[in-house]
């Protein structure tokens, strides 16, 4: 995208009365083609909603002081090292958010931008939590962050903070998804955390991503929007621990409404907090007690979610009742571009750093083949080293 491409897209943005839902229409139409020099006027006002709603349509197009000035602002921001505006027409734009009815036109995203592709799973809670809370939450972030899942949380304190570090612990990414502009950081408390999660310097940097204006402030309406963003992210959304009134509580609603699967963590009969987890269990979310309880149902939604974002990989082998084969151990059915990988594995294990070396590939590329390989069943995890299964596993 170019310069004036990219300023015309953010003059709409910032223009008061210019809606997300006219961005959409304009972006799903190509809309980087209609900047001040190109393009049809007459076009631009079809996807607009109202008469006012065109007029500051054409107000945007010879932007007034203000909005020049924020223009100016994200420029700024713009050379910094790993800041990025993602639009909805973009490639790296996230496939699972682009598949929800409201998905933000704009993104603007602080750290590794091409982690927004990869299959992500969502931890959310409470910020009250107890010492049970943090300790399943940060268990159950590790285990799924080694499994090679990116971690989506909202960097709240509580049960989002402690997913957030323990991906970062455990050597895998997170990305967390702000109520606020990237300019701040809320809760403040948490700032470190975020310098850790965006570090460029990381061997897997993860990202802080928010909808809003760089100078936005955590009002409290942003934070319901921000939540059906890491709903939309995720494959699926897992509740550790919640209260009746806990805004995790929206963000499971909303994954329902997004077709993304629930899970839900029990916790004491007489603890008050964890009263909004026992009421999702009785509305059919997935009981989970530990990692494998998710993996085992995500699985399938993760090798489609794999495919579409990765074609390299290829389409797998399916049978005829759509359910993807096991093929441990026979190398001559390892998905399409995962080849170079499994060639590197042995039966008593390989580490990460090794493979990269091995196979010449980046980390991230290396990272979702084996995801690819071990939700196929080619290949197990554990201690560190990653290893080919055997056919009787």
């Amino acid at each position: 995208m170019t310069h004036e491409e990219t300023r015309f897209i953010l003059s709409l943005f910032y223009t008061k009365g210019v809606s997300s839902t006219f961005l959409r229409r304009l972006l799903d139409a190509g809309g980087c083609r209609w900047t001040s020099k190109s393009g049809s006027l007459t076009e631009l006002a079809d996807f607009c909603a109202s008469p006012s709603e065109w007029l500051a349509v054409k107000s945007a197009l010879t932007p007034g002081k203000e909005v020049c000035s924020r223009l100016d602002q994200t420029q700024q921001w713009l050379q910094e090292p790993g800041n990025n505006i993602v639009l909805a027409s973009d490639v790296v734009y996230p496939a699972m958010l682009r598949e929800i009815s409201d998905y933000p036109p704009v993104l603007f995203v602080k750290g590794n931008v091409d982690i927004l592709r990869r299959p992500m799973l969502a931890i959310v809670g409470s910020r009250s939590c107890s010492a049970y809370g943090r300790s399943i939450a940060y268990k159950l972030s590790a285990e799924l962050a080694d499994k090679g899942l990116i971690i989506c949380s909202g960097l709240a304190s509580g049960i989002d903070t402690q997913a957030h570090v323990a991906a970062l612990d455990s050597k895998g990414a997170t990305v967390a998804v702000l109520g606020n502009g990237l300019h701040s950081v809320y809760p403040g408390s948490n700032q470190s955390l975020a310098n850790r999660i965006a570090s460029t310097g990381a061997p897997e940097a993860g990202a802080l991503i928010s909808e809003l204006p760089l100078d936005a402030g955590p009002v409290a309406q942003h934070f319901p929007q921000r939540n059906r963003i890491i709903s939309g992210l995720s494959l699926g959304v897992c509740v550790v621990e919640a209260n009746m009134r806990s805004g995790s509580l929206i963000t499971a609603r909303l994954a329902l409404e997004q077709n993304r699967e629930i899970f839900s963590v029990p916790g004491s009969i007489n603890s008050p907090g964890s009263r909004g987890c026992h009421k999702l269990l009785r509305q059919g979310a997935i009981l989970t007690e530990n990692a494998q309880d998710i993996v085992d149902h995500i699985q399938f939604i993760c090798q489609a979610q794999l495919a579409m974002s990765y074609p390299q990989f290829g389409v797998l082998n399916k049978t005829n009742n759509n359910v993807p084969e096991r093929f441990a151990g026979n190398k001559d059915n390892v998905p399409a571009g995962c080849e170079a990988v499994y060639r590197e594995l042995c039966e008593d294990g390989v580490s990460m750093e090794s493979l990269i070396l091995r196979t010449e590939q980046d980390l991230s590329v290396v990272s979702e083949k084996l995801l690819l390989l071990e939700v196929s069943g080619f290949v197990a995890h554990s201690g560190g080293l990653w290893r080919r299964k055997q056919p009787d596993e």
